[in-house]
């Protein structure tokens, strides 16, 4: 059958302060029931399994307010109406394969799910909401967004996961690889798949791709563009695909990451399975120290925001910086705080220079121990850093445990597609 796709009538987007868009076009004010006439119309079936012409309103509107999409082409419409059916002919798959294999994700799970996506945006839940339904989106619609995508996870945890079979010869050549590798380049890659199932779609994913891409380029987080657009089981984790060498990535992907800055995002990238977008949020040499690998023991002063510090920052720095010579902040006492304005203390324990990053990262990674940065702005809080302690890590060659769960967590992203894929091939799916 012919698919007719609701035709989208907003072109205009206004970006408000918490960073979301609204939509200003009376068909999508703020609603809270849907119209009767969309949850009747039925745009798809899948294995019996109903689509309706409000949720396919619903996951377009979701896409374009994670992308902050301004639709102006009708070719941008029609590959973001096709993204967003494809979408939830996905989810209705993965739910249909949660159900089979007794795979549900309990409500609490989903709530802390929900209570995540919202701190993506600097939003606590209850803005989240309030938001969503002043652009016409019911948190209903999202939450079966996040349940399609975790059951998703599960089902890939607790059946393919004992299929992937991995040999200790494997492991052992890997390892050996390792060896032979020091000194070499490994990535840590974050990434957003789109599935192209056929040729038919090939040209809408990689437009919709395209647009995506666009507004990564403009500061959109990647982790929520992952969670609403990429196909992989890696978008429950934001994208993350943890670390990986060069040998375990599709030889575009590789070529395309070896040409890659730090924090750099990929342009599309088309593969035979479907379409990438990639970002390297860290790269290390292998089994090799760096300045960026050293310890750093941290806690934190904690300052809230209120108006007084906010006049006061200035101030405040002036005078960390004038005390770094003559107080010890490891070991500072409740008065000493009290005089800075600091609220509380926080332990962070060691970690890497590279997690930190910015001006932070260049500023902490130069302070002795015993001393402090200047005041950082957090989500609801000041901070600044103080250093109780450094240590230069020993670099040892992995053990077989780690490069087995490493391996296995590569080849089981792999089996996830295919099986994504062939669950596509064989749906009864009806379009209407």
């Amino acid at each position: 059958m012919t698919m007719h796709f609701w035709q989208i009538k907003i072109l205009n987007l206004l970006l408000t302060s918490v960073g979301i868009f609204l939509f200003l076009n009376q068909a999508v004010k703020a609603q809270t029931q849907p119209a009767l006439d969309d949850v009747q119309q039925i745009v798809a079936l899948v294995n019996d399994d109903v689509i309706t012409l409000y949720d396919l309103k619903q996951s377009s509107l979701l896409m374009m307010l994670s992308s902050r999409t301004r639709l102006v082409t009708a070719e941008e419409q029609r590959a973001l109406q096709s993204q967003a059916m494809d979408a939830l002919i996905d989810d209705k798959l993965k739910l249909q394969e949660a159900v089979e294999y007794e795979s549900n994700v309990e409500q609490a799970v989903l709530d802390e799910a929900y209570q995540n996506y919202a701190r993506q945006f600097n939003l606590t839940p209850e803005d989240l909401e309030e938001q969503l339904k002043l652009s016409g989106v019911i948190k209903p619609s999202l939450m079966a967004q996040i349940n399609g995508t975790l059951s998703w996870q599960r089902v890939v945890q607790g059946l393919l996961e004992p299929q992937v079979n991995i040999t200790d010869d494997e492991v052992f050549n890997s390892i050996e690889t390792l060896e032979k590798n020091k000194g070499k380049d490994e990535y840590r890659v974050s990434e957003i798949f789109m599935l192209t199932t056929d040729n038919d779609n090939k040209t809408e994913t990689l437009t919709t791709a395209n647009a995506v891409y666009e507004q990564l380029t403009k500061d959109v987080p990647f982790s929520a563009m992952a969670q609403q657009f990429s196909q992989s089981s890696t978008a429950a984790v934001g994208g993350d695909m943890g670390w990986v060498f060069e040998g375990e990535l599709p030889s575009e992907v590789k070529d395309k990451i070896l040409t890659m800055e730090l924090s750099e995002i990929s342009e599309p990238v088309q593969t035979d399975d479907g379409v990438y977008i990639l970002q390297v949020t860290n790269k290390r040499k292998i089994l090799t120290v760096t300045e960026e690998d050293t310890l750093l023991d941290v806690k934190s002063f904690l300052f809230e925001k209120t108006d007084e510090l906010n006049e006061n920052i200035t101030n405040i720095n002036q005078n960390i910086t004038s005390n770094i010579d003559n107080i010890d902040f490891c070991e500072a006492n409740e008065n000493i705080l009290n005089n800075f304005g600091s609220t509380e203390v926080g332990e962070m324990g060691e970690l890497a220079i590279s997690r930190f990053s910015g001006d932070l990262k260049n500023e902490i990674s130069s302070l002795e121990v015993g001393s402090a940065t200047k005041l950082y702005e957090d989500t609801d809080v000041y901070r600044s850093y103080v250093v109780c302690g450094k240590r230069v890590p020993e670099v040892t060659l992995p053990d077989f445990d780690t490069v087995l769960a490493s391996m296995t967590s590569t080849r089981l992203q792999l089996f996830a597609r295919r099986h994504l894929r062939d669950l596509r091939r064989d749906a009864i799916i009806d379009y209407r």
